[in-house]
This record gives structure tokens, sequence and C-alpha cells, in this order.
């Protein structure tokens, strides 16, 4: 009966246009707890489980680079349509990085399984990869050599064990401009057109590259629209990434930078036109700054995501440019976790009064540029001691975000109540480039409109250093059921086992049903190996975590749309002409049928790739299903 009904009304669509059709919530099972833990190369160990929390955990790999990112995050994380999702990293086995490369690890929902790749795919040393979805079943890697900046595919994701080390290189991004740390996203009908953004080592600028056969450049070495020097006074290395694609030739990536407009630049028409929303207005483009705490106080390494409508919404991590005072340093000592959105309303009856620009005033009002001050941090994520109040007030750096106070078991305290402590003790940490709360992820829940959401990050907890008084970043989460207006006190999502003396950063996440799936870097010593403030190399693992989110949140009751395990089908080219290639998750009979709903090809389908011929057909629209799969295709 179901399938029945999903077959009119695809039918429906393609005869009457399209339609939105929103899926009621249904609670999805809750997954039996596996408890491991791994540290390094060992074999897994039981720990204890929790009574309140399932959870399950893997290993990905082990790495000595732990050194992923700077302001902002890569294009990381997959999430297929069959629920698989892939997590990418630079992953290295020995302390001169000689076999450095881009790590790809998956999570099956369907199996609750965690595959590790165990090593590099490409077939030579590279660094700082990104990944995407390249047409059906692929995989597209953006990397750098010490002197190139490439690209990879793999067309199987299913043999990525069988590629790993081997991958060749597909093209090369041309060296006159010598462009480094490259992001990559593909769009098409097929997923099939390669778009690259690198840096240009040389210069700052930022080089766009586009291929349509995976073989050429369509366009290469281009400076798009709103990278220029009109709209920034630099531009610097992974200051920038994609979004996931949302449509056939819809593409968006997202700048965060301390010297430009922080803004996402979206195109319809596969990177041929761009357009841009601005979500952080740069005070003073080319301007000197004598207030070194201005300079750097802008969102820093950003999760986007269009929410309602197709409203952009983001958490964000908000700083100072140092916890000292007078210091222009790179490294923050500060920091929080905040959430904006175009539909949040702007609190207070005044502008901000530091950041206005005289030429280009803020109006208090939703979906304009701000600049981040007491009236936007009423929707903070993590709690900060940069408190919400009616009226506007000077910037205060030195007091953006807090550490989190934890009790004997490991929940975070009430903010207003913790014990006082001085900024300056929580200075002292490694170099990972961020401020003591960071490096959000955001994940928009499926089949809710945008509605529901989970927020991850890192922070310092208060009660855990090191030997030399560092502490520890642990990882906490946030839900919000409106679509970001408000949310759940955080809860942490490392406590009870064995990462209470370790620290987690570099977090990806998304969510598949009601669970969240998480994939991390355990380092058992805080600081970086790369930039020499951690003197063992050999502690620091990407491991994966997922946890169910009525469990995390009881009190919120998380719904989400029905999570498929049926037969998932990819259907491609569309159009076709002489024969459609159909790609099953599972063996299931496909058939073909006319707008009038009349069945016209019955076929035995195998998991895997099939090959149907299209002669007989005339042109028009088809329906094809298999198992509980339906879609749309065209015949020229």
């Amino acid at each position: 009966m179901k399938k029945l009904f999903t077959l009119a009304l695809v039918l429906l669509v393609a005869t009457a246009g399209y339609s939105q059709v929103r899926m009621s919530k249904n609670d999805v099972m809750k997954k039996s707890a596996i408890q491991y833990v791994t540290r390094g190369m060992e074999s897994f160990e039981n720990v204890q489980s929790e009574p309140n929390m399932t959870r399950s955990d893997g290993e990905l790999d082990y790495t000595t680079y732990d050194w992923q990112s700077n302001a902002g995050p890569r294009t990381w994380t997959i999430q297929w349509p069959d629920n698989k999702i892939n997590f990418a990293y630079t992953m290295a086995t020995d302390d001169a990085f000689s076999d450095r490369g881009t790590g790809i690890g998956t999570y099956d929902y369907n199996t609750d399984e965690w595959t590790p790749l165990w090593g590099r795919i490409e077939s030579e040393r590279t660094g700082f990869g990104s990944i995407a979805r390249y047409k059906e079943n692929g995989i597209v890697i953006a990397a750098h050599t010490s002197t190139e900046c490439c690209v990879y595919i793999l067309e199987d994701r299913e043999g990525l064990a069988d590629a790993q080390g081997t991958l060749p290189r597909a093209l090369t991004l041309s060296a006159d401009n010598d462009p480094a740390w490259p992001a990559v996203m593909t769009s098409g009908a097929n997923r099939d057109i390669i778009h690259v953004l690198a840096t240009g080592s040389g210069d700052n600028n930022i080089y766009y590259y586009r291929s349509s056969d995976g073989m050429t450049w369509d366009k290469e070495n281009v400076v798009l629209p709103y990278f220029t020097s009109e709209y920034g006074s630099d531009w610097g290395s992974n200051i920038m990434y994609w979004m996931e694609t949302t449509a056939d030739n819809c593409l968006a990536y997202v700048v965060n930078n301390a010297w430009s407009d922080c803004m996402v630049c979206y195109s319809y028409d596969n990177g041929e036109t761009w357009e841009r929303k601005v979500f952080w207005h740069h005070p003073g483009i080319n301007v000197t700054y004598d207030d070194s705490k201005l300079a750097f106080c802008y969102p820093r390494w950003t999760s986007c995501h269009w929410g309602l409508n197709g409203e952009l919404c983001m958490a964000y991590e908000f700083n100072g440019s140092t916890g000292e005072p007078g210091s222009d340093s790179y490294y923050p000592g500060v920091g929080g976790v905040a959430f904006w959105s175009e539909t949040l309303p702007y609190h207070g009856e005044s502008q901000p009064l530091y950041g206005v620009d005289p030429t280009n005033p803020m109006p208090p009002m939703p979906g304009q540029p701000f600049i981040m001050d007491s009236a936007y941090l009423n929707s903070d994520i993590l709690s900060s001691l940069w408190i919400y109040s009616e009226t506007t007030h000077e910037m205060w750096p030195e007091y953006f975000g807090y550490v989190t106070p934890l009790d004997g078991q490991g929940n975070p305290e009430d903010p207003y109540t913790a014990t006082e402590f001085n900024i300056e003790d929580f200075q002292l940490h490694g170099k990972y480039n961020c401020g003591i709360s960071a490096m959000p992820a955001l994940c928009l829940l499926p089949g809710c409109d945008g509605w529901d959401m989970v927020a991850v990050w890192s922070a310092m907890d208060e009660n855990n250093q090191d030997g030399h008084g560092n502490h520890y970043f642990k990882l906490f989460a946030s839900y919000s059921g409106d679509a970001g207006h408000t949310w759940s006190p955080q809860v942490q999502l490392t406590k009870g086992f064995d990462f209470q003396q370790s620290e987690c950063v570099y977090t990806q996440a998304a969510v598949v049903g009601t669970t969240l799936v998480v994939a991390s870097q355990q380092d058992f010593e805080t600081g970086t190996f790369v930039q020499s403030d951690d003197d063992d190399s050999s502690d620091n693992c990407y491991f994966g975590l997922t946890f169910e989110l009525n469990d995390l949140f009881p009190e919120a009751g998380v719904g989400v749309a029905e999570v498929s395990h049926n037969t998932h089908m990819t259907v491609y080219p569309n159009p076709a002409v002489d024969q459609l290639n159909v790609t099953l998750s599972q063996n299931a009979d496909i058939e073909i049928y006319n707008v009038m709903g009349q069945k016209v090809m019955t076929f035995e389908g195998h998991a895997g790739a099939n090959t149907i011929s299209l002669n007989g057909l005339t042109s028009g629209v088809y329906v094809i299903s298999a198992g509980s799969d339906v879609q749309k295709f065209i015949v020229k």
C-alpha cells in the first residue's frame, strides 16, 4: 500500500509540477549499546555503559598529524541517501608525516558499524584534503602536495579499502598562483561537475576552478566577484568551505575571515553567476586597527545550513583576538559558541557602540549583517560571560565565553552559580587557533523542515587539566526544537567513560533519524604535535561516537521523519537518451511507468549497477520504482 501511495504521489508531481510534502514525525527504535573505546593502535576494550545513554563507539584511524585546520572547518563530511556517512581528516603515521594524506572513515547507520580506512587514499603525500560526493556513488578529493594542488576521484565508494594509497590524481590545479588549502564540492543532476576553491600561497587570493568531465578545467584561476580587494583586505588559508549541495545546480560556500565581511556566496547556475548573504559586516575593511581586540572579533569556525524556507542559519565560535590585552596573537585565549539565523529578532533599541561603519549602518532588524554584541548573544548555544542585556555596551573581549564547570558526575554546572575564575588561567593551552569553546558542528534533523537541530562543540573543562596546567577540550551538545530561537541545557558527550583524561577536537557530526553521529580527534595530551607544544605524537586517534538524541535530551521529545531501511536507488543520466543506469542498495524488481500510470517495463534488479535499454520508449516523463524507492526521469 505504501509503495502504491508513493507511486501515485510521484506521478502527481510529475504531471502537476513541484509540490512539497512534509512527512510526519515518527520515533525511531533505539539501537542496542555497544561500548568500545580505543587508544592509538590498540585493540578495542569494553568500557562501562551508562544506564541512561545508548552509544556505540568505533575507531576511525590513528594519526600523528593533529593540525587539521585554521580559522574554519573543511568540507569533510558526506551523508549519503542510504544512511552511510563518510568522515575525512588529515592523517599520518610517523613524526615526519611522510605518509600524510586524506583518511576517510565510514559509519553505516543500517548496521551500526564503523569502518576505518587505515591510511591515506591518495597515491602521493598530500595535506588538508576535503571531500564531496561524485556522480551516483563516488567520492572526489581535493588536497595539496608540497608543490601542487590536486583532485582525486574514487568512482565507487564501496572500493575505499582497495583504493587505499593508490588513488592517482585526476586533475591538477594550475601552478600559476601556487594554490593550496583546497575545498571541493560537486553539482549537477548527476553530481558530476567539480568545483574547487584554493588559496594562492603567493598572493593570498582565492581562486576558483570548475571541471565538467573530471579530466579538464572549464574554468581555472578565476577570482570570484566577492573575493576582490574591494571586499577584503586579505584572503588567507582555510577561510572558506562549501555547504552541501541542496539542489542540482546550486552551490554555496562560506567565508569566515578576519579581514573581510563574513558571507555565504551562492550560485544557482553551476558557478556561472554568484550572489551573497553577509552574516557579519566587517567594521572597516583595509583599516589598521589600534585596538587589537577588535581586529579579530569575528565569527570563526562557522557551521552553516539553509534552514526554514531557505533562510541561512549557523552555529559559530566567537572570540576576541587573544586573552592577553594589547596582544595581536594569532591564537585567541577566549571564545564561545553561539547561534544566528536570518529569522532571529534583534534585541535592543540602539545599534552596537563598537563596529558601526558610518557608510554602512547596522539596521536593528532580522536578516541584516551584524556585528556581534549583547543583542545577538541572547541566543547563545553556550552560556557566555558576555551577559545579555537590553542595552548595548562596550565590547569586553576578555569576557567572551566561559570554561564549562563540571560537577563530579561530569554534568555542566549553572554558570551563574559556579565559582568565578581568572581568565588568565585559561590561556594555557595548545595552539588550536580557537577559543576556550570552539569548533561547533550544526546538524539539522532530517524531515523537520529546519525546526529541529543539534549543535556539537568542544569546550575546555574547568576541572580537568594535564600536568602543565592546560585544560582538556571535551565534547558538548545542545538541542533546539524551534529553529534555534531557544536551546536546551548543554550536555557533556564525553562523560562517564575513558575520555576524561583526553581532549576532543576537530569535531564533525551528522544526524540520521534521531541518532547523532560524531567523529572527532582524541588526544591524550593537550596541544598539537605539529605546533610543537605536544610532546607525544603517538596518542592521537580519530574515533566515532553515536548517541540517541532522546537519551541525551529526554525532555525535548525529539521527533523525525521516517528513516528508510528499504531499497535506495540512484538513477542517471537524467535526462536519458538510449540507456538508463540504475544503482540499487539491494536486490529488487525494477518497474517503469508512463505518466498515465501504465507499467511499460519490468526488470529483475540486483544490488549494485544495472543498465537498462530505453529502446522502444518515446520521449517524455517516466517513473521508475525499485522496492519502496520511486523516482522520476526523462527520456529525450
